[in-house]
């Protein structure tokens, strides 16, 4: 489950950024596909760290938010991404 880069992306920008939509979500993790996303999600969802939420009404609006559990991994892997970051930018800077 934490092996995939996108996984550790999404729960840390929800717990950074908190509850968002789904194109808010694309828009904050630059580069993931709207199919990726999704099956993360999924994903997420099934292992019970993230929740979809539906507003019904004209429009009909669906949310994602962290569980619980979700917080606590969110919270533990914020330093995490922040540090696959920094590395990437003096990879990339060399």
């Amino acid at each position: 489950m934490f092996s995939s880069r996108w996984t550790i992306e999404i729960l840390a920008a929800l717990y950074i950024a908190g509850d968002r939509r789904f194109n808010e979500l694309r828009t904050l993790l630059r580069g993931i596909s709207s199919r990726t996303l999704s099956d993360k999600l999924t994903t997420c969802q099934q292992h019970g760290l993230v929740s979809r939420v539906v507003e019904e009404g004209p429009p009909i609006r669906v949310t994602y938010r962290l569980t619980t559990h979700g917080r606590t991994c969110g919270r533990l892997l914020g330093p995490l991404v922040a540090y696959m970051k920094v590395q990437k930018e003096l990879v990339e800077s060399e």
